[in-house]
Protein backbone atom coordinates (compact mmCIF):
# COMPACT_ATOMS: atom_id res chain seq x y z
CA UNK A 1 0.00 0.00 0.00
CA UNK A 2 3.10 2.43 0.38
CA UNK A 3 4.35 1.73 -2.67
CA UNK A 4 0.88 2.51 -4.20
CA UNK A 5 0.78 5.64 -2.01
CA UNK A 6 3.87 6.83 -3.81
CA UNK A 7 3.43 5.79 -7.22
CA UNK A 8 0.06 7.75 -6.86
CA UNK A 9 1.51 10.85 -5.64
CA UNK A 10 4.64 10.98 -8.02
CA UNK A 11 2.32 10.49 -10.79
CA UNK A 12 -0.24 12.23 -10.10
CA UNK A 13 1.59 15.45 -7.90
CA UNK A 14 -1.63 14.46 -5.35
CA UNK A 15 -0.74 13.57 -2.06
CA UNK A 16 -3.31 10.87 -0.35
CA UNK A 17 -4.11 10.98 3.19
CA UNK A 18 -3.61 7.26 4.53
CA UNK A 19 -7.24 6.48 4.39
CA UNK A 20 -7.67 7.70 0.57
CA UNK A 21 -4.68 5.29 0.14
CA UNK A 22 -6.51 2.70 1.81
CA UNK A 23 -9.75 3.54 -0.55
CA UNK A 24 -8.04 3.74 -3.61
CA UNK A 25 -5.78 0.57 -3.27
CA UNK A 26 -8.25 -1.74 -2.06
CA UNK A 27 -10.64 -0.82 -4.87
CA UNK A 28 -8.05 -1.15 -7.47
CA UNK A 29 -7.24 -4.87 -6.08
CA UNK A 30 -10.91 -5.32 -6.46
CA UNK A 31 -10.91 -4.52 -10.37
CA UNK A 32 -8.08 -6.91 -10.73
CA UNK A 33 -5.47 -6.73 -13.76
CA UNK A 34 -4.45 -8.69 -16.47
CA UNK A 35 -1.93 -9.63 -14.15
CA UNK A 36 -4.44 -10.85 -11.67
CA UNK A 37 -8.24 -11.24 -11.02
CA UNK A 38 -9.94 -8.94 -8.58
CA UNK A 39 -10.37 -9.99 -5.03
CA UNK A 40 -13.66 -10.98 -3.12
CA UNK A 41 -15.23 -8.32 -0.93
CA UNK A 42 -14.31 -10.43 2.18
CA UNK A 43 -10.52 -9.83 0.97
CA UNK A 44 -11.26 -6.78 0.61
CA UNK A 45 -12.35 -6.01 4.04
CA UNK A 46 -9.35 -7.85 4.88
CA UNK A 47 -7.06 -5.70 3.91
CA UNK A 48 -8.75 -2.46 5.04
CA UNK A 49 -8.65 -4.11 8.45
CA UNK A 50 -5.74 -5.74 8.31
CA UNK A 51 -4.68 -1.81 7.39
CA UNK A 52 -6.25 -0.31 10.34
CA UNK A 53 -4.86 -2.66 12.67
CA UNK A 54 -1.13 -2.16 11.39
CA UNK A 55 -1.71 2.15 11.88
CA UNK A 56 -3.33 1.35 15.31
CA UNK A 57 -0.41 -0.78 16.31
CA UNK A 58 2.33 1.94 16.10
CA UNK A 59 -0.17 4.39 17.43
CA UNK A 60 -1.80 6.15 14.46
CA UNK A 61 -5.04 4.89 14.32
CA UNK A 62 -7.49 5.49 11.12
CA UNK A 63 -10.07 7.58 11.79
CA UNK A 64 -11.46 8.92 8.46
CA UNK A 65 -15.54 8.83 8.04
CA UNK A 66 -14.77 8.05 4.16
CA UNK A 67 -12.63 4.67 5.27
CA UNK A 68 -15.72 3.73 7.71
CA UNK A 69 -18.57 4.24 4.84
CA UNK A 70 -16.21 2.46 2.52
CA UNK A 71 -16.08 -0.78 5.23
CA UNK A 72 -19.63 -0.47 5.51
CA UNK A 73 -19.95 -0.99 1.91
CA UNK A 74 -17.65 -3.97 1.21
CA UNK A 75 -19.63 -5.57 4.50
CA UNK A 76 -22.67 -4.65 2.77
CA UNK A 77 -21.91 -6.38 -0.69
CA UNK A 78 -20.20 -9.20 1.35
CA UNK A 79 -23.81 -9.85 2.58
CA UNK A 80 -26.01 -9.65 -0.30
CA UNK A 81 -23.43 -11.81 -2.30
CA UNK A 82 -23.62 -15.64 -1.36
CA UNK A 83 -19.48 -16.56 -0.71
CA UNK A 84 -18.31 -18.92 -3.11
CA UNK A 85 -15.52 -21.41 -2.57
CA UNK A 86 -13.24 -22.99 -5.21
CA UNK A 87 -13.67 -26.83 -5.68
CA UNK A 88 -10.80 -28.27 -3.31
CA UNK A 89 -8.06 -30.08 -5.43
CA UNK A 90 -6.70 -33.63 -4.62
CA UNK A 91 -3.05 -34.72 -4.71
CA UNK A 92 -4.17 -36.41 -7.88
CA UNK A 93 -5.03 -33.30 -9.87
CA UNK A 94 -1.86 -31.24 -9.36
CA UNK A 95 0.32 -34.25 -10.32
CA UNK A 96 -1.61 -34.55 -13.45
CA UNK A 97 -1.13 -30.64 -13.58
CA UNK A 98 2.47 -30.48 -13.32
CA UNK A 99 2.96 -33.06 -15.80
CA UNK A 100 1.27 -31.74 -18.01
CA UNK A 101 2.32 -28.14 -17.65
CA UNK A 102 5.59 -27.17 -20.09
CA UNK A 103 6.29 -23.80 -18.42
CA UNK A 104 8.84 -24.26 -15.12
CA UNK A 105 8.00 -21.55 -13.20
CA UNK A 106 3.70 -22.97 -13.29
CA UNK A 107 5.01 -26.61 -12.24
CA UNK A 108 7.07 -25.09 -9.33
CA UNK A 109 4.05 -22.75 -8.25
CA UNK A 110 1.52 -25.56 -8.18
CA UNK A 111 3.87 -27.53 -6.21
CA UNK A 112 4.76 -25.29 -3.58
CA UNK A 113 1.07 -23.79 -3.08
CA UNK A 114 0.05 -27.83 -2.69
CA UNK A 115 3.04 -28.72 -0.66
CA UNK A 116 2.43 -25.04 1.62
CA UNK A 117 -1.10 -24.87 1.53
CA UNK A 118 -0.93 -21.49 0.38
CA UNK A 119 -2.49 -18.56 -1.49
CA UNK A 120 -1.45 -18.48 -4.93
CA UNK A 121 -0.73 -15.02 -4.34
CA UNK A 122 1.47 -16.08 -1.81
CA UNK A 123 3.32 -18.03 -3.87
CA UNK A 124 3.48 -15.57 -6.61
CA UNK A 125 4.84 -12.73 -4.50
CA UNK A 126 7.81 -14.90 -3.13
CA UNK A 127 11.40 -13.63 -3.94
CA UNK A 128 14.05 -15.54 -4.47
CA UNK A 129 15.36 -14.80 -0.85
CA UNK A 130 12.48 -16.01 1.02
CA UNK A 131 13.50 -19.43 0.50
CA UNK A 132 16.30 -21.13 2.00
CA UNK A 133 17.60 -24.61 1.96
CA UNK A 134 17.73 -26.55 5.13
CA UNK A 135 19.22 -30.07 5.62
CA UNK A 136 16.02 -32.13 4.53
CA UNK A 137 13.57 -29.38 3.22
CA UNK A 138 13.10 -26.09 1.88
CA UNK A 139 12.55 -23.52 4.38
CA UNK A 140 9.68 -20.67 2.84
CA UNK A 141 9.55 -17.60 4.76
CA UNK A 142 5.88 -16.13 3.59
CA UNK A 143 6.66 -12.48 4.02
CA UNK A 144 3.72 -11.14 1.94
CA UNK A 145 0.75 -12.97 2.81
CA UNK A 146 -2.91 -11.23 4.43
CA UNK A 147 -2.19 -13.93 7.21
CA UNK A 148 0.75 -11.81 8.04
CA UNK A 149 -0.66 -7.96 8.34
CA UNK A 150 2.47 -6.39 10.07
CA UNK A 151 4.73 -8.39 7.80
CA UNK A 152 6.49 -10.37 10.58
CA UNK A 153 6.93 -13.23 8.32
CA UNK A 154 5.60 -16.49 8.68
CA UNK A 155 8.32 -19.75 7.77
CA UNK A 156 7.22 -23.10 7.27
CA UNK A 157 9.36 -26.06 5.70
CA UNK A 158 8.20 -28.17 2.28
CA UNK A 159 9.65 -30.65 0.65
CA UNK A 160 9.68 -31.40 -3.45
CA UNK A 161 9.83 -34.15 -5.56
CA UNK A 162 13.25 -34.43 -6.44
CA UNK A 163 13.03 -33.16 -10.13
CA UNK A 164 11.46 -30.11 -9.04
CA UNK A 165 13.80 -29.59 -6.38
CA UNK A 166 16.99 -29.58 -9.09
CA UNK A 167 14.62 -27.04 -11.57
CA UNK A 168 14.13 -24.58 -7.99
CA UNK A 169 18.08 -25.14 -6.50
CA UNK A 170 19.25 -24.17 -10.44
CA UNK A 171 16.95 -20.81 -10.58
CA UNK A 172 18.13 -20.02 -6.78
CA UNK A 173 21.43 -20.10 -8.14
CA UNK A 174 20.67 -17.87 -10.69
CA UNK A 175 18.67 -14.57 -8.83
CA UNK A 176 19.67 -12.24 -6.29
CA UNK A 177 17.91 -12.03 -2.86
CA UNK A 178 15.60 -9.60 -4.29
CA UNK A 179 14.63 -11.31 -7.30
CA UNK A 180 10.82 -12.29 -7.90
CA UNK A 181 11.00 -16.04 -7.71
CA UNK A 182 9.07 -17.24 -10.32
CA UNK A 183 7.27 -15.45 -13.48
CA UNK A 184 3.41 -17.22 -13.54
CA UNK A 185 0.10 -15.69 -12.48
CA UNK A 186 -3.57 -16.62 -10.80
CA UNK A 187 -4.34 -17.23 -14.50
CA UNK A 188 -1.54 -19.65 -15.81
CA UNK A 189 -1.88 -21.93 -12.77
CA UNK A 190 -5.74 -22.02 -13.23
CA UNK A 191 -5.38 -23.02 -16.89
CA UNK A 192 -2.84 -25.45 -15.66
CA UNK A 193 -5.70 -27.07 -12.86
CA UNK A 194 -8.65 -26.81 -15.40
CA UNK A 195 -7.17 -28.72 -18.40
CA UNK A 196 -6.91 -31.53 -15.65
CA UNK A 197 -10.38 -31.29 -14.33
CA UNK A 198 -13.37 -28.69 -14.81
CA UNK A 199 -14.07 -26.09 -12.26
CA UNK A 200 -10.72 -26.14 -10.22
CA UNK A 201 -9.30 -22.72 -9.79
CA UNK A 202 -5.58 -21.09 -8.36
CA UNK A 203 -7.54 -21.29 -4.93
CA UNK A 204 -8.21 -24.98 -5.45
CA UNK A 205 -4.64 -25.81 -4.25
CA UNK A 206 -5.35 -24.20 -0.79
CA UNK A 207 -8.62 -25.74 -0.14
CA UNK A 208 -7.68 -29.36 -1.36
CA UNK A 209 -4.32 -28.93 0.30
CA UNK A 210 -6.55 -28.47 3.85
CA UNK A 211 -8.87 -30.95 3.14
CA UNK A 212 -5.82 -33.54 2.43
CA UNK A 213 -4.43 -32.51 6.22
CA UNK A 214 -7.57 -33.17 7.40
CA UNK A 215 -7.68 -36.69 5.53
CA UNK A 216 -4.42 -37.15 7.04
CA UNK A 217 -5.45 -37.06 10.65
CA UNK A 218 -4.40 -33.61 11.78
CA UNK A 219 -6.52 -31.43 14.08
CA UNK A 220 -7.51 -28.19 13.35
CA UNK A 221 -5.13 -26.25 14.96
CA UNK A 222 -2.61 -28.72 13.64
CA UNK A 223 -3.85 -28.15 9.89
CA UNK A 224 -4.14 -23.98 10.68
CA UNK A 225 -0.45 -23.55 11.89
CA UNK A 226 0.34 -25.15 8.60
CA UNK A 227 -2.13 -23.01 6.72
CA UNK A 228 -1.72 -19.73 8.40
CA UNK A 229 -5.36 -19.29 8.63
CA UNK A 230 -6.13 -16.30 11.35
CA UNK A 231 -8.67 -18.76 13.55
CA UNK A 232 -9.86 -22.33 13.63
CA UNK A 233 -13.61 -20.32 12.91
CA UNK A 234 -11.38 -19.03 8.98
CA UNK A 235 -10.00 -21.94 8.66
CA UNK A 236 -13.20 -24.33 8.84
CA UNK A 237 -14.94 -22.31 6.34
CA UNK A 238 -12.03 -23.58 3.26
CA UNK A 239 -13.10 -27.42 5.22
CA UNK A 240 -15.94 -29.94 3.96
CA UNK A 241 -18.42 -29.94 7.20
CA UNK A 242 -18.68 -33.66 6.61
CA UNK A 243 -14.63 -34.43 6.42
CA UNK A 244 -15.21 -31.82 9.94
CA UNK A 245 -17.26 -33.85 10.91
CA UNK A 246 -16.01 -37.74 10.60
CA UNK A 247 -13.24 -36.46 11.55
CA UNK A 248 -14.55 -35.24 14.95
CA UNK A 249 -16.52 -38.84 15.50
CA UNK A 250 -12.97 -40.34 14.46
CA UNK A 251 -11.12 -38.30 17.42
CA UNK A 252 -13.77 -39.19 19.83
CA UNK A 253 -13.79 -43.05 19.06
CA UNK A 254 -9.91 -43.14 19.11
CA UNK A 255 -9.76 -40.89 22.84
CA UNK A 256 -12.10 -43.76 23.93
CA UNK A 257 -10.04 -46.64 23.30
Amino acid sequence: MLEFRGEWEAATGEKLSKAEATILWVSRKLRGSKEAPGISTSTALQYVQNVKSAEKRVGVPLDSQALRDFERSLKRQGALRPQKQALPATEEDVAKAIARERHTDTMLALALAWRGAARVADVTGLKAGDVTRQKDFLAINWSDTKSDPFKLGVTTGIVLPEHLDSILEKKLRRKAPQDRLLATSYRRMSAALKRVRKGLTGHSLRRGAAASLLDAGLSLEEIRRVTRHSSIEALVRYLPAGKIALAAETAAASRKL
